[in-house]
């Protein structure tokens, strides 16, 4: 049942039902209507935070994950450094084990600590996991900043790119949460220590609030609703408790149960005067007002859905009535301003984390995980695919002769007749969402002059060398460039076909490239497949 149809029947039968229920209706049964209230509001409070810090944590992740695969031109830019503190990063920096300071990336003080204080440099240690990028307990660094901090760590080599995260932005938004007398909102880290809660000694402090069953059940994945007794308000609580998905952080919106209970009382006082006053008005309001409310709101719900399941455009143009409550308009306004912010931020980041700067291609790592998708579709479909490994030809010369510059320029250009060959340069949505649909077609710079292409959905390998050696005869041609060079180039292709050479990309990408190197090795500019001669 809608708002609209429960408002109504809620109004019709506030009519109906006799009066002396109202004077009957006892204290517990306020107090029952106030613990269902707050069992819904309050987890639906925790619920959205929740979503709130899960996608701040992806972002930070994504943002980090630049810093180890974005150019150096890039990372040192000014706009990255912007881009570093509006995540509410302190200091990044890559250190060796023993903690000496290496290169300074990113400071909001002059330079970067020279060497990585003893207890600190063990949590990054401890923080850290092979191949991926940790978010550690929260700690503090008083040489960094005067407030806690959390520590952003990634291993490289045998060093470590180190990030001093503010916990600012989880202090603003638990503080956003306050309602009732004492109702608030407390986030904890991995192990149980505040992040954010209304005294700012616990913060300060980052007090251990592990002990309370709410927090264990949240840290252990949990989500709910639970009394308990809070030492901070020395009282009896209630509150809805959730995790944050990667994060492994919690999130607790409490309010004490005495104000429930008062609450309660009022409301037994005030029943039968709200209901007299209730019969007189509910038939001349219950309709017009509810389509008047309801409606936008309506409307809104359906935009949320539709970005729920995913949908990338959604439609915000719906007409208000002049008559509509000024906050539902603005809250109309602020909806979409907020979506365009969203929407903005997240198509840099995409751009940022998903594409190579240099040809606007998928980048290694997304083209991992975009041909894992595709390999799995391919075998539910019982389809056939390749994976072309292609190399340029003395690259490397281009780069000695004529300088990086040009080289740069060549790779772009490159990647741009590639985007042609295949039709992918008028694309009807975002680069993101094309990909993220698994196109039959997927092209890749791994990195230097190495591109990757994954074909799918492919009749034979008749149809592969066709496709890749019209291609090659496409982009290995002559190149104008901007410094008044003609530059003619060659490459090389290996193909691996799927599912004879491999079901698995790390197997397809192995026997790619030994192709690769066979037809690097028949004399360049040719294609080769994993098992055959290769073609001129």
């Amino acid at each position: 049942m809608n708002i609209r149809g429960l408002l109504i029947i809620t109004f019709c039968l506030i009519v109906i039902i006799p009066m002396t229920i109202f004077w009957a209706w006892p204290y517990s049964k306020a107090l029952d209507l106030e613990i269902q209230e707050v069992n819904e509001k309050h987890l639906v409070i925790a619920k959205n935070l929740s979503t709130a810090f899960e996608r701040y944590y992806q972002d930070v992740l994504g943002v980090f994950s630049i810093l180890e695969t974005g150019s150096q031109k890039q990372v040192n830019s000014p706009e990255f450094n912007a881009f570093l503190n509006s995540f509410q990063f302190l200091e990044v920096a890559v250190i060796t084990q023993n903690g000496e300071l290496q290169t300074c990336i990113f400071s909001r003080h002059e330079q970067c600590q020279p060497v990585t204080d003893n207890a600190i440099l063990l949590l990054a240690k401890q923080t850290l996991e092979e191949g991926k990028i940790r978010i550690s307990t929260v700690t503090e660094a008083m040489n960094i900043d005067d407030n806690p901090l959390m520590l952003v760590v990634k291993k490289l080599g045998n060093q470590i790119l180190l990030g001093y995260l503010s916990t600012e932005y989880i202090i603003k938004m638990g503080k956003r949460v306050a309602f009732g007398e004492k109702g608030h909102a407390a986030i904890v880290d991995q192990t149980g220590q505040a992040l954010a809660h209304p005294l700012a000694s616990w913060v300060k402090t980052r007090k251990d609030m592990s002990k309370v069953s709410a927090v264990q059940k949240m840290l252990a994945g949990k989500t709910g609703v639970e009394k308990f007794y809070s030492p901070a308000l020395k009282g009896d609580m209630i509150a809805g408790y959730t995790s944050v998905p990667g994060a492994g952080w919690g999130v607790m919106v409490p309010q004490p149960i005495k104000e429930l209970e008062g609450t309660a009382v009022e409301i037994d006082k005030a029943a039968l005067m709200v209901m007299l006053i209730g019969i007189a008005l509910a038939c001349l309001f219950a309709i017009p007002v509810s389509l008047l409310i309801i409606k936008p709101l309506e409307n809104l719900s359906r935009t949320i859905n539709s970005i729920k399941s995913g949908e990338s455009q959604v439609n915000l143009q719906f007409t208000l009535s002049r008559a509509v409550p000024q906050e539902i308009s603005e809250l109309k306004t602020q909806f979409a301003h907020m979506m365009e912010t969203i929407e903005a931020k997240e198509n840099v980041i995409a751009k940022l984390a998903y594409f190579d700067s240099h040809t606007g291609l998928p980048n290694r790592n997304y083209f991992y995980r975009l041909s894992n998708k595709a390999l799995a579709k391919m075998i539910t479909l019982n389809q056939k695919g390749a994976l072309v490994f292609i190399d340029f030809d003395g690259f490397k010369e281009v780069n000695d002769t004529y300088g990086h510059k040009a080289g740069d320029e060549l790779l772009y250009l490159f990647g741009q007749r590639l985007t042609r060959f295949f039709q992918l340069n008028n694309l009807s949505k975002s680069e993101l969402a094309f990909y993220d649909a698994l196109p039959e077609i997927i092209p890749a710079r791994l990195g230097g002059d190495e591109f990757v292409i994954l074909l799918q959905d492919v009749k034979d390998k008749q149809e592969v060398a066709s496709i890749i050696e019209d291609l090659l005869g496409t982009v290995f041609a002559e190149y104008k460039m901007n410094q008044q060079l003609n530059l003619k180039v060659t490459g090389s292709a290996g193909i691996a076909l799927f599912p004879e050479d491999g079901k698995e990309y790390d197997q397809l990408m192995r026997a790619a490239d030994l192709a690769m190197y066979a037809a690097k090795s028949a004399g360049k500019n040719t294609l080769c497949f994993t098992e055959e001669s290769c073609n001129r």
